[in-house]
């Protein structure tokens, strides 16, 4: 009976999942999806990062979305080195990707 009220607790503090980890696979997914849209890319490296609540939002089906923006710099297929702000935007649950795009800094 010990054992199974142990193994029960032990259990039940694994499974709890942080709330951090949400914000970390977001900005992966939002890194990798940037990079996707680039190219030949040589090399790429994120220099600044924000996320921030979209209240302008036009789809009133999703209220509050997420924006995730990247500012990074890379080497073009030319060797030529750029850079370029991303922006990623998620829904409130953050487990899709609603848009992407690439603009100059």
């Amino acid at each position: 009976m010990r054992y199974l009220f142990l193994s029960l607790l032990v259990l039940t503090l694994f499974s709890c999942q942080i709330a951090g980890f949400e914000n970390d696979d977001r900005q992966i997914i939002a890194k990798d999806v940037i990079r996707a849209k680039l190219h030949h890319a040589l090399s790429f490296d994120v220099v600044g990062f924000n996320q921030d609540t979209v209240t302008n939002w036009t789809d009133t089906t999703i209220v509050h979305p997420i924006s995730y923006t990247l500012d990074f710099v890379y080497n073009d297929s030319s060797g030529v080195l750029k850079s370029k702000r991303g922006e990623v935007i998620f829904p409130p649950t953050g487990n899709t990707v609603l848009s992407s795009s690439i603009l100059d800094r």
